[in-house]
């Protein structure tokens, strides 16, 4: 996948694209393509640095054919990796639109929210947990809900979502997800039909849990950080869910694994490229979810 790429030839041949030249361009073109995805970081570099729109406009046009390659290739590993880490999923996605993304920064993110809110849950029962969760994520640090673009690309992406604070319900419930991991919270998603929420959980989950009628049975309380941290009970969820029209016998089907938030996260982002007009991007990522 990846070829061993000459620091300065790169930038030479990136320089070179400014050229009016059709043959210059076509030569210097093909010999970008051979070196393959290993020439991202370089490329975005270029085009962030550009001046010249004929350079941006090839540079754009090369991005997009090689960060959908890398994406493919990446997501679909991904997918065949038991484990399916969800940080890596969501990194993965991220930088589709941003190949320079600090990755360490996320990370770090993550591990200081965690750091944060671990002493205060010591002892504490699930209602407590979360409700020092909403104190920290939401009160403290200002996380919330991305109402002015709700439907945005970068709510797709896990490095906008901790820069802006802003995202909307799957992203700002995967910061919570990403921390509960780090402090062994038993935390699940919820995939509703346009929403998605969180449950807490009596006893441990795993991934096998998840195919089976035993897990919704465990959920203490339902959290809803998109709208402010809102907790709901059995009852009232349930209540939620008749008014929508939801089959009750078919809560077994809601716990969200890891592979169905990836999905899910990448159907927003196709959905937000084809409301922007990026229709052939739409289309490519949607064979890449279809296989998955």
């Amino acid at each position: 996948m990846k070829k061993e790429i000459n620091t300065q030839e790169i930038e030479a041949l990136i320089a070179l694209l400014d050229d009016s030249d059709d043959v210059v361009f076509n030569s210097v073109q093909e010999k970008i393509i051979m070196l393959g995805v290993s020439t991202i970081p370089f490329l975005q570099n270029g085009f962030d640095n550009s001046t010249d729109e004929l350079q941006k406009e090839r540079l754009a046009s090369l991005l997009d054919v090689f960060k959908l390659q890398k994406l493919n290739y990446e997501i679909m590993n991904w997918s065949k990796n038991e484990t399916h880490d969800l940080l890596n999923g969501l990194i993965t996605i991220a930088q589709f639109g941003y190949p320079n993304l600090d990755v360490n920064q996320i990370k770090s993110t993550i591990n200081e929210l965690a750091k944060e809110i671990e002493p205060k849950i010591v002892g504490k029962s699930n209602y407590e947990i979360m409700q020092e969760m909403n104190k920290v994520i939401l009160d403290k640090h200002s996380f919330g809900a991305n109402f002015k673009n709700y439907s945005g690309v970068n709510n797709s992406f896990i490095n906008k979502v901790i820069d802006d604070k802003v995202g909307n319900p799957i992203m700002l419930c995967m910061i919570y997800l990403l921390v509960a991991k780090k402090l062994k919270i038993n935390l699940i998603g919820i995939n509703l039909p346009k929403h998605f929420l969180l449950a807490i959980t009596k006893s441990k989950s795993d991934e096998v849990a998840f195919y089976n009628d035993e897990l919704i049975t465990q959920v203490d309380y339902y959290i809803d950080p998109f709208n402010k941290g809102n907790f709901y009970g059995i009852e009232k969820f349930d209540k939620m869910l008749n008014e929508i029209n939801f089959n009750l016998n078919d809560k077994v089907f809601l716990p969200a694994t890891n592979l169905d938030i990836i999905k899910r996260v990448m159907n927003n982002l196709i959905y937000a490229l084809h409301t922007t007009g990026e229709k052939k991007s739409a289309k490519d990522l949607l064979k890449i979810v279809d296989a998955l």
